[in-house]
């Protein structure tokens, strides 16, 4: 990774974050039994796991974002401030799109403004599909694709210059479809502009999708 993936785009991050802070407590809270967070990133999702998750496992492909997320757990425990204790939680490097479980190991997985960077989202997709248990729930908070025709062009015309800023942040992914597309039934979902995200990548959506 670059010095800049390293060490400004994770602060960055956390800037972006606080803003949807209690949007990400809503859905993360929810997270039972053993959790599967792809993409935790430095970690920012630990405090807002409830006691219905038995462990919360976190999967980074960026070192340094994981490093980054172990130091925040240690602090997080150390204040009294994570629901579980620290041998419940593990903080692993790996890819989204190889996941490195068993089949149907999970009972939720956390998708958390995440599937707009993964490279090839689909196969995240299945591989998520793959790790979780029949009727297992994929926690979701995500910025799409708008369905506004002026806002739309405008996320194809930004996104080639915003991908490089953004390490790999797709403006125009339709992630409700890819989860669709590998099996995933939509339980519940809400479609909306998030008025805490600056505008162009205000277009959210947020719920649950299930695993037949």
């Amino acid at each position: 990774m670059s010095f800049y993936e390293d060490k400004i785009f994770p602060y960055a991050l956390d800037v972006a974050l606080a803003g949807v802070k209690q949007t990400r407590i809503d859905v993360i809270s929810e997270a039972q039994g053993r959790v599967l967070e792809i993409g935790i990133g430095n970690g920012a999702n630990l405090p807002f796991y409830s006691n219905k998750a038995s462990e919360v496992v976190g999967i980074e492909p960026c070192s340094a974002m994981v490093d980054m997320a172990a130091d925040r757990l240690k602090k997080l425990s150390d204040k009294g401030e994570l629901a579980l204790a620290m041998d419940q939680y593990n903080l692993q490097v790996g890819s989204g799109e190889a996941l490195p479980y068993e089949d149907n190991s999970f009972d939720t997985a956390v998708a958390c403004l995440v599937f707009c960077t993964i490279p090839r989202a689909e196969l995240a997709a299945q591989e998520m599909y793959r790790v979780l248990k029949p009727g297992g729930k994929v926690l979701f908070f995500e910025h799409v694709q708008s369905t506004g025709a002026v806002k739309k062009t405008l996320q194809n015309w930004i996104n080639p210059i915003w991908k490089p800023l953004a390490c790999g942040c797709h403006l125009n992914r339709d992630t409700k479809a890819v989860f669709e597309t590998v099996g995933f039934k939509i339980d519940s979902i809400e479609e909306m502009n998030h008025p805490k995200m600056f505008p162009i990548f205000s277009s959210v959506i947020l719920g649950e999708a299930v695993k037949p």
